[in-house]
């Protein structure tokens, strides 16, 4: 446990970290609402993603642009059953890792939700289930506008933690967003999987 007694701050990414990645057949399922090949849908995806984690567009603005990419435009039946498939395959909670935020705040620890997350995925986790609650704070993209790596949004996280950024240890999948928080002094790991991290930590 020395790395965990050294830190009082633990920020947690969202997606692929307190839950599993969105599968090849939850792309293909997306795929088929929007009428377009896996391939194009896929890189629609992720290429307008940030603009509705940032809710710099709406959801319905978000999957017309997906859609367009591929020569097609969604009713409004469809932008909603993307939506709804959207936020269910961001639901697969780990719950190895929700046992552990459990563990640390009963050993006094703070810790933290840092995540890229759309208006529609975040309003869905807070009336569906009470996982949020789970959290001395949380910062979501879509409320503060802006996304990681912008140091802006580590900011946000840090003074509602109300932890200094050397006794914050951030844990986040893509290593742009580790290396968005270590340039702000916070020691930050690139999450792998959940047994490598877990060992890491409390080795």
């Amino acid at each position: 446990m020395a790395l965990v007694s050294s830190y009082n701050g633990f920020i947690f990414d969202y997606g692929g970290v307190l839950v599993s990645h969105q599968t090849e057949a939850d792309q293909r399922k997306m795929a088929g609402i929007a009428g377009i090949p896996q391939p194009v849908f896929t890189e629609a995806y992720w290429a307008e993603r940030v603009d509705y984690d940032r809710d710099a567009i709406s959801g319905s603005e978000y999957w017309q642009k997906v859609a367009q990419r591929g020569n097609k435009t969604l009713s409004q039946q469809a932008i909603d059953d993307l939506i709804e498939c959207d936020n269910v395959s961001w639901m697969q909670f780990d719950d190895a890792m929700w046992d552990w935020i459990g563990q640390l705040r009963a050993a006094g620890k703070r810790v933290a939700i840092l995540s890229n997350m759309p208006r529609d995925l975040g309003e869905a986790l807070k009336t569906r289930t009470d996982k949020l609650n789970e959290f001395d704070h949380v910062t979501l993209s879509y409320e503060v506008r802006a996304a990681k790596p912008d140091a802006v949004i580590y900011e946000h996280c840090l003074s509602g933690l109300d932890v200094p950024p050397g006794q914050a240890l951030f844990f986040d999948d893509r290593v742009e967003n580790v290396q968005g928080a270590e340039v702000l002094g916070i020691r930050a790991i690139q999450f792998t999987t959940r047994d490598e991290v877990l060992l890491r930590v409390r080795e």
